[in-house]
């Protein structure tokens, strides 16, 4: 039982319509449970799978969090880049250090961008195509691990600290996954979520956010 309630319940937050629907009591729950039982072939369980669903729609905790993150979404500014390219690095000191270079470089005012990206093995920059020229100018053959045309950028900025909030990055993510786009990468910082796609997914990303903020 405890692993159909985990499955049914991971099922329903990996599709926000689905989610919405039901905590607002609009959707069928019979119907949803043999969608569901279909899908992971478990129509022996109907009733341990109608029964987790109910007790989704009756968690008061997610239709508190679902609200709050709806409204976020609502009130956000969205905008977007083209002609973006990414660059891969290995991390180490000389590579850090000419990162200051570079970043010395970046006209900000005129409106380049200039986004970094640290884990423990590696930097990742997202830099305009009409500045990689100067990626090449800076950093050696063996220095640069992989270099990405073509990409586009969503921002969107909530104007408030999002960072304690729950389940907006999943929510996103599951919604762009479920319509077979790709993210490259993707970031928070404060009140801004910086979603990096290729640049031909770049619109359909786009519009398939906007529409959150009109459910």
């Amino acid at each position: 039982m405890t692993n159909i309630n985990r499955e049914v319940w991971r099922r329903i937050d990996n599709d926000a319509a689905v989610k919405k629907l039901l905590l607002e009591g609009l959707i069928n729950i019979s119907a949803l449970a043999r969608i569901i039982a279909k899908e992971h072939d478990l129509t022996k369980n109907l009733d341990a799978i109608i029964s987790a669903i109910r007790r989704y729609e009756g968690n008061a905790e997610k239709k508190e969090s679902l609200i709050k993150i709806y409204q976020l979404i609502k009130k956000a500014k969205f905008s977007t880049k083209t002609k973006l390219a990414s660059v891969l690095f290995k991390k180490n000191s000389e590579v850090r250090k000419k990162l200051t270079q570079l970043y010395s470089k970046i006209d900000f005012d005129a409106g380049d961008t200039l986004r970094i990206f640290e884990v423990s093995k590696f930097i990742k920059i997202i830099i305009d195509e009409n500045n990689v020229k100067l990626i090449e100018d800076t950093f050696n053959q063996r220095e640069i691990m992989d270099l990405t045309n073509k990409l586009g950028e969503v921002s969107i900025d909530y104007n408030t600290d999002i960072t304690k909030t729950s389940g907006i990055f999943a929510m996103l993510s599951n919604e762009l996954a479920a319509n077979n786009i790709s993210i490259v990468d993707s970031m928070i910082c404060y009140s801004e979520h910086i979603i990096i796609v290729d640049e031909k997914d770049l619109k359909k990303t786009f519009d398939i956010i906007f529409k959150l903020t009109q459910a």
